[in-house]
């Protein structure tokens, strides 16, 4: 249990005199008290209340400091004061009145100069808390004698002597403001789980129980359900483990709750909110319609039913379960989205297509329930023997580039043509018209070869969207010198020579974190990045270049002036898309035909599947 702890010593006190009953006694050193005939004596003392209303108070001492020595018995008795005053105005004539309820008194005999003197006020300090108006209390003396305590107003060299109010309080939590389902939100479950916060800022800050009332009114009188004290340590009920009936689908339900902590507090209750139970659609996924699909860009096509569509999404994920694609969500009446190029990109592999549709009710997603309606469709890439491959393929190195030139022909135009490298997609949608050579014949050129590596191709004819087999297959190993930044679509091809091996690194964003209480640490990972570094070679006219040193000047810096873009880095026995920064083209004294290049270049693709 954890509790506050106040100590508070900037108190508003004074006396009054019965002999001098329109005499004002603001800003003495001293507080007065005397029960003698004609010169009766109170003091008056307020602290400002040192808590919020509602806490429970489980200790709370006014403590007052004896001013002069004492040898007579004497006891002192306190009472709440009943109505306003101030240290200023306050005098005999014009005292408040008091209450007799539950006087607080402490008797001394021999008390020594700064003796002492603790008042249990727990009582009054817990009515307080409960919202009973707070005044202050005045002091008596109930013998024929006097006593003198010293006020706010005194000060000692070396000793605390002024008028103490110690409190020892705990809070109740704070009533839940936050709910779900409610806000007139709607859920698909018959017994949803609710869910609500506990807040103890300053109390026990675990919570023991939470106690949940629902009613088809908002009247709690007599409600439905009522769980009663319910014993957990979470704020949140799973309503299929209870005795609750369950809502029928058009119904609409009340509840409100109130949680307790481990110092057994309860909140106030919540407010009360509301939820219904509404049935979702159906979704229906029409194409594919089994458990294969001829096309690396097959349509997805559904029906709902039961409802209407207000938004859908498409998400792909592969064999192993993570997205690959999503489409996002789209707010709109359409039934069908195609997969994108690039998505599908092996045969002979699961791919799985989700749909999710949202309807146009107000959902609100609980544990257990999403706020959309899905369907989904396990696949595999497979390909048709009834649609006529490609013949005659030729694979061909575009030296002195690493680039690999692909040529083939067909009788007839397909729809489209699939292009293939070591089994993985490279060109999904390669319309007849744009590889077409003349007649029958096609091509493609692939500027992403890795050079020094051997690398299978093959090309596949679509039809009907029917993606043909058996297909030719044609295996080639690119060479180059030195390393090629290319841009294919601006035609620039810059070769470096005698490159040094650069830095190289594969950047990670992430960090060693040492946990409250364990005992090593741990690395978490944001982001995990492909390669990146700097590289720096030599520009020279060669019999592998036929441009001259100026052209090649030329277009190197054409690719510079092009911050930002992606190009293709060609290396040892790999490619990389990557985009270049800080390229510094350089002179070489004495060496006209010579220039040294440097760049930095940072990969645009992760060369491994991320998970994190």
């Amino acid at each position: 249990m954890s509790s506050t702890l106040v100590r508070v010593t900037n108190a508003t006190d004074t006396y009054v005199a019965q002999d001098r009953a329109s005499t004002t006694y603001y800003g003495s050193d001293m507080i007065e008290t005397a029960n003698i005939s004609g010169k009766g004596r109170y003091a008056y003392i307020y602290f400002a209340r040192p808590f919020p209303l509602g806490v429970t108070v489980l200790s709370a001492k006014l403590r007052l400091t004896q001013r002069f020595a004492e040898t007579d018995t004497r006891t002192a008795t306190l009472k709440r004061i009943s109505s306003t005053w101030t240290n200023r105005s306050i005098t005999w004539n014009n005292r408040p009145g008091v209450s007799e309820s539950g006087p607080v008194a402490v008797t001394k005999g021999t008390a020594p100069q700064y003796t002492v003197w603790e008042f249990n006020v727990q009582p009054h300090m817990q009515l307080i808390a409960n919202g009973t108006a707070w005044y202050g209390w005045r002091v008596q003396i109930d013998e024929a004698d006097y006593n003198q305590w010293y006020s706010a107003n005194a000060s000692v060299s070396g000793r605390q002597v002024k008028p103490t109010l110690e409190v020892t309080y705990i809070e109740k939590p704070s009533k839940p403001t936050w709910m779900s389902p409610a806000a007139g939100r709607i859920t698909s479950l018959a017994k949803p789980v609710l869910r609500f916060d506990f807040t103890d800022r300053q109390g026990s800050t675990t919570m023991r129980a939470f106690q949940v009332q629902m009613n088809s009114t908002n009247s709690f009188t007599s409600p439905s359900f009522d769980t009663g004290e319910y014993l957990a340590d979470e704020p949140q009920l799973d309503l299929s483990t209870t005795a609750f009936a369950g809502l029928a689908d058009g119904e609409l339900i009340y509840w409100r709750v109130r949680v307790q902590d481990d110092s057994s507090l309860w909140s106030d209750w919540s407010d009360v909110s509301t939820f219904w139970r509404q049935d979702k659609v159906t979704v229906n996924i029409l194409n594919p319609p089994g458990a294969e699909v001829d096309e690396p860009t097959p349509p997805i096509l559904w029906e709902v039913t039961g409802g209407t569509q207000s938004s859908w999404q498409v998400l792909v994920r592969n064999g192993y379960g993570a997205w690959i694609h999503s489409s996002g969500k789209r707010t709109n009446s359409d039934t069908s989205y195609t997969i994108p190029a690039g998505v599908i990109t092996q045969d002979g592999v699961q791919y799985i297509f989700e749909v999710r549709i949202w309807d146009t009710y107000a959902r609100e997603a609980t544990p257990g329930d999403t706020s959309y309606a899905e369907a989904e469709r396990t696949t595999t890439y497979t390909y048709d023997p009834t649609t006529d491959p490609v013949t005659d393929l030729v694979a061909e190195v575009q030296l002195p580039t690493p680039v690999v030139k692909l040529t083939w022909e067909r009788a007839t135009a397909p729809d489209s043509f699939v292009v293939r490298r070591d089994g993985v997609i490279i060109k999904a949608v390669l319309l007849p018209l744009d590889a077409l050579v003349s007649g029958t014949s096609y091509q493609f050129i692939d500027y992403e070869a890795s050079p020094g590596k051997a690398q299978t191709y093959s090309v596949h004819a679509v039809v009907n969207g029917k993606t043909s087999s058996p297909n030719p297959e044609e295996t080639i190993t690119p060479e180059s010198v030195g390393i090629w930044l290319m841009d294919p679509s601006e035609d620039l091809y810059v070769q470096l020579l005698d490159v040094d091996e650069g830095s190289w690194s594969m950047g990670e964003d992430a960090g060693m974190y040492a946990p409250l209480g364990a005992s090593k640490q741990v690395r978490v990972t944001q982001a995990l990045r492909g390669h990146e570094g700097s590289l720096s070679g030599i520009m020279a006219e060669n019999p592998n270049n036929p441009k001259s040193i100026q052209e090649q000047v030329e277009d190197m810096y054409a690719l510079k002036s092009r911050p930002g873009k992606t190009y293709t880095l060609a290396l040892s026995d790999m490619s990389i898309p990557v985009v270049i920064g800080n390229v510094v083209v350089a002179p070489m004294p004495q060496k006209e035909r010579m220039k040294r290049v440097s760049f930095e270049f940072w990969s645009q693709k992760v060369p491994f599947e991320v998970e994190l």
